[in-house]
């Protein structure tokens, strides 16, 4: 049985006037491609909405990356997700699933528009004799500034993991997050500077020792917006495939990839491939047998 699955990873969604490219168009277009492949169901890989605020009536201009920018209502927070939400379920052809970000908070005000019973904070389920898990690397509520928080896989998701690997250790498993819980080649900067705290899952060897206890096949992530993407690294037996951001809000210019996975339970085999907006090509990342 063959299933092919949607990976829209980091779309950065922005509504009304804002500090940067709100990038729609790319995520239309990364959209059409999937619907033409066309794709069973679609992973929207977290940061649904972009982080900066502007100068608006709640303050006097931008203030500190990743703080609240003086909206004691919310305002942006509602707009971007409502926005995005009308985007997701108008142009998506057939269901998706959520892999929240770390500029998916509040919680309180994502919840108002991916409630918790349509979008699970994480969970799994089987299909055609697959696994596929959704992870939640910010698992936080929300409401302090992104330096004071950092990635990883909560206690709970860890419990989940285990069962699952030592309960059924042969199914073939697929595994969506958010923030990488691998290093990636290419990419110097994992563990130093100011941005080293939310760049990594803080817990990854905890997550990759779960991980290849059972028969884990690819593990999705996105979160880093350089063209260090394209990158697959093994880490016993498991590939981790790194996303490019689809959309970069500081560059009107930029246009990431989107990607989709076909799993091929009846002859064990699965791929990864992307398409570059920006270029308009299409390629074949990863691929692997079990």
């Amino acid at each position: 049985m063959r299933r092919t699955i949607g990976l829209l990873y980091d779309p950065h969604i922005v509504a009304g006037g804002r500090d940067g490219y709100d990038g729609v168009p790319t995520v239309e277009a990364a959209i059409d491609r999937l619907n033409e492949v066309p794709v069973d169901w679609t992973v929207v890989g977290g940061d649904l909405r972009h982080l900066l605020g502007a100068a608006n009536e709640h303050n006097d201009g931008r203030t500190d990356w990743g703080g609240w920018h003086g909206d004691p209502d919310n305002y942006f927070y509602r707009r971007d997700f409502g926005r995005a939400k009308r985007l997701f379920d108008e142009r998506l052809d057939g269901d998706y699933v959520v892999a929240r970000g770390n500029n998916d908070r509040p919680l309180d005000v994502y919840r108002e528009y991916f409630p918790a019973e349509a979008f699970p904070q994480w969970g799994w389920f089987v299909e055609d004799g697959a696994r596929y898990v959704v992870l939640d690397t910010n698992p936080h509520p929300g409401h302090h500034a992104l330096r004071d928080q950092q990635n990883f896989v909560s206690a709970p998701q860890i419990s989940m993991l285990e069962r699952l690997m030592d309960t059924d250790p042969e199914i073939p498993t697929f595994v969506f997050l958010h923030a990488p819980v691998a290093k990636h080649q290419g990419i110097d900067d994992w563990e130093t500077g100011h941005t080293a705290a939310y760049k990594l899952t803080l817990n990854y060897p905890t997550v990759q020792r779960v991980l290849a206890r059972g028969n884990t096949v690819f593990v999705n992530s996105g979160h880093y917006w350089p063209d260090n993407g394209r990158s697959v690294e093994v880490v016993d037996g498991v590939r981790y495939v790194l996303a490019r951001h689809l959309v970069h809000n500081r560059d009107p210019d930029y246009g990431g990839d989107v990607r989709w996975l076909r799993v091929d339970t009846d002859r064990n085999v699965a791929t990864v491939h992307y398409h570059d907006v920006g270029t308009g090509t299409d390629g074949r990342l990863a691929r692997t047998e079990w």
